[in-house]
């Protein structure tokens, strides 16, 4: 009790120690990719306020955290970019609407659209998938509010779905006589106000009233529209929005013969992996301060050579989180590593970047307890992240202190529902897992009443979580199987522009794979850095989770300080799912 006291105190004193920040000076170059551009338009979303870029692509231009940059130029994609905390240096590149060829010139989208074919053999695997009569929709890349929820994770002892919905949408509104009575459903008060109510979509038929004959256990999908842009499409009976429900026998998209797990779409690509086309992150150039501590012979020799390279890098924040590495695992020698420690604490304690790159190498080393107090300088400077929650969540069960877990995660959802912090769907999948297999692998928590499993975590097999300290980062991911074949995950501007805009109105910067049994053969993880937009370092943490959502779980964090861009480098190996080696 005293624990969750106290934690509940730090979560209080963390809110409000978040003030809003003064107008902050951000600035930069923009270039096409080779060449600077002059009079490209950057203006503050919403205001009066905005520039141009000079001669040299140079511009400056001040905005508030929380506020959008808007960049703008004729012929290239338009960019925006939030500002958050530590936004000082955005170095821009802008790409062309046409994309060229040998000998045409071809106008396309480079974010083009995937194909209804493509997306129906992507259904079973990809939940931001709805089917309707209109075709196959993917939530991320509609251009209006569609949210959609997976059947399998709703509660089947509810009255029905739509006592399931009304949980998870804000601001609906259900009104019944009695409990099992027809429902008259608005999904907002301003629609309740124009008596707007919504149709029905069931496998493509439309129906007036909520079909309350659908039983929980065969809905696969729900969705819903809200919005006009929607559900236009509709017609005007379509004006208090739509519901579509794809149930389980009414729908068929394939999966890998034999099985019930989601169709490879890597293999399906027939992309195979070609050995030797990646670098080992161990032979990537370092800075030569790191050549040079690395060289020494002794403890003396490092000492003497790093007060003397003080001098010259002491402002760079990369040089102590360097330092800090070589002295405590080259050296091992726990009292300097200390010393330098607490610098990074002291000179960068107002920078959550550097907080949590420091954290992640702690994890690495397992200096859970220290991680575990820099998470909480984090959380103070961010407590409006969501990232900062599911950090300082796993950092508190890493030391033991299961209770403290359990209330962050609690405390979450919590704000999350009362609408204190903004949900997201990609993230709220992820900490809901991560909160579920707390429960799953820690049983019964004493003196939790408040606790609620979120959603039923029935995955059994490996699971790889990555974090990256800097949002700007731009990188791709590449998960290659024992049979040479990979899958990719692209974050950059260009590609997945909407995901990352995401991040950062919610706060988080995290991703996931699920490598369901039988963990056979070798996994190799390879990284391809694009750079973060400030020409420094990104830190990318990769968590492996042995044996998920079991007693017997354990799990192993490796950190990757990238820095060379555009080389696709090997970062580490996973060998029969037991054991993992570093390139």
């Amino acid at each position: 009790m005293i624990r969750k006291i106290a934690l509940s105190v730090f979560l209080v004193f963390s809110v409000l120690a978040f003030s809003q920040t003064q107008i902050k000076k951000i600035h930069g170059i923009v270039t096409d990719g080779v060449e600077p551009l002059s009079q490209v338009s950057i203006i503050v979303k919403g205001t009066d306020r905005g520039t141009f870029s000079k001669l040299n692509g140079s511009y400056e231009i001040y905005a508030n955290e929380g506020e959008t940059l808007v960049y703008s130029y004729v012929g290239k994609q338009s960019m925006e970019i939030i500002v958050e905390d530590v936004t000082e240096v955005l170095n821009i590149t802008l790409y062309d609407n046409i994309q060229k060829l040998d000998e045409v010139v071809v106008t396309e989208s480079k974010n083009k659209r995937k194909s209804q074919k493509d997306l129906f053999l992507e259904y079973n695997s990809n939940k931001n998938l709805i089917k309707t009569r209109f075709g196959i929709l993917d939530k991320d890349r509609v251009g209006y509010s569609l949210k959609v929820f997976d059947g399998d994770k709703f509660n089947l002892a509810a009255v029905d779905f739509i006592s399931v919905l009304q949980s998870k949408v804000p601001g609906m509104i259900v009104i019944r006589e009695h409990t099992y009575a027809t429902p008259v459903v608005y999904l907002s008060s301003m629609k309740r106000l124009l008596g707007q109510q919504p149709i029905y979509e069931v496998d493509g038929n439309i129906y007036i009233e909520a079909p309350l004959f659908i039983q929980l256990n065969d809905i696969k999908r729900i969705a819903v529209m809200g919005s006009l842009a929607g559900a236009s499409k509709y017609g005007t009976g379509a004006a208090g929005g739509v519901i579509v429900i794809n149930t389980k026998t009414a729908n068929y998209s394939p999966s890998e013969p034999g099985t019930d797990k989601p169709y490879d779409l890597a293999r399906r690509r027939d992309n195979y992996f070609e050995e030797g086309s990646t670098v080992p992150i161990s032979k990537i150039p370092t800075p030569q301060y790191v050549a040079e501590l690395s060289s020494k012979k002794n403890i003396s020799e490092a000492l003497t050579a790093y007060k003397a390279l003080q001098v010259k890098y002491g402002s760079s924040p990369y040089f102590y989180l360097d330092a800090f590495s070589i002295f405590s695992t080259k050296f091992k020698d726990t009292q300097i590593a200390q010393q330098i420690g607490d610098e990074i604490e002291q000179k960068f304690k107002m920078d959550p970047m550097i907080l949590k790159a420091f954290a992640y190498i702690l994890e690495e080393q397992e200096q859970q307890q220290w991680a575990n107090e820099i998470y909480k300088q984090v959380f103070i400077l961010r407590p409006h992240y969501g990232q900062s929650y599911l950090d300082l969540a796993q950092s508190y069960e890493d030391i033991g202190a299961i209770e403290s877990s359990a209330f962050l995660y609690a405390r979450y959802n919590h704000l999350v529902e009362d609408s204190l912090i903004s949900a997201s769907d990609t993230f709220s999948e992820i900490i809901n897992r991560d909160f579920g297999n707390l429960l799953a692998t820690h049983g019964a928590i004493t003196g939790n009443t408040a606790i609620v499993k979120t959603e039923d975590n029935d995955f059994d097999g490996m699971r790889l979580l990555f974090e990256w300290n800097n949002s700007e980062a731009e990188f791709e991911l590449q998960l290659v199987g024992p049979e040479n074949q990979y899958q990719r995950w692209e974050h950059t501007q260009l590609v997945e522009s909407e995901r990352i805009m995401e991040e950062k109105i919610h706060g988080f910067a995290t991703q996931e794979y699920l490598i369901y049994r039988p963990i056979t053969g070798h996994w190799s993880v390879n990284a391809t850095y694009f750079g973060n937009k400030s020409l420094t370092p990104t830190y990318l943490k990769a968590t492996v989770f042995y044996n998920y959502g079991t007693k017997s779980q354990t799990k192993e964090v490796k950190v990757f300080k990238l820095t060379a861009k555009n080389v696709n480098q090997s970062l580490f190996q996973i060998k029969n799912g037991s054991s993992i080696a570093t390139f």
